[in-house]
């Protein structure tokens, strides 16, 4: 279903990291902490990038994780049967047009895929899986297993 999602035509080059301005981060609530989170978006706002999150709670509800101006979060009860996030619940985040989109699953879920799939990120960024070619237009061949070894295979390649 993901895969016949058609995608803006992305024919222009990649944006060097130098000249973006904003940057939308993607990943799973429950497997970042919130220092971890504090130290990816300090590393773009120390470089002058504005930064906005979106945060998957795999729960039914989001509990404890309160949007804020710059985080946002979606949950199980935002998702279609299939896994995949409703529209109206993640319009906003898939609608604005970050020069990179920062993917930070290291597991390849369709939750998190599926907002990259979407996504109207100039750049979509995101680590390397073999059923979601189509997902990400820079994509990371990366052995990490957390999400914090995943960011900094990222990092080496966009700075």
């Amino acid at each position: 279903m993901l895969a016949k999602h058609k995608q803006q035509d992305k024919s222009e080059r990649l944006t060097s990291f130098k000249s973006i301005m904003n940057v939308g981060i993607v990943y799973d609530a429950k497997k970042i902490s919130p220092i971890f989170l504090n130290r990816v978006t300090g590393f773009f706002e120390a470089e002058g990038k504005s930064v906005c999150t979106l945060g998957f709670v795999n729960e039914k509800e989001l509990g404890e994780y309160l949007p804020t101006l710059r985080e946002e979060f979606f949950c199980k009860k935002d998702l279609t049967f299939w896994k995949i996030p409703k529209k109206d619940g993640i319009h906003k985040f898939i609608t604005t047009p970050f020069d990179y989109l920062i993917n930070l699953d290291s597991e390849g879920s369709v939750e998190l895929q599926s907002i990259s799939t979407f996504s109207n990120a100039k750049t979509r960024i995101g680590k390397y899986f073999e059923e979601f070619p189509f997902a990400q237009d820079f994509m990371v061949k990366s052995l990490a297993e957390t999400e914090e070894e995943l960011f900094n295979d990222i990092t080496k390649y966009i700075k």
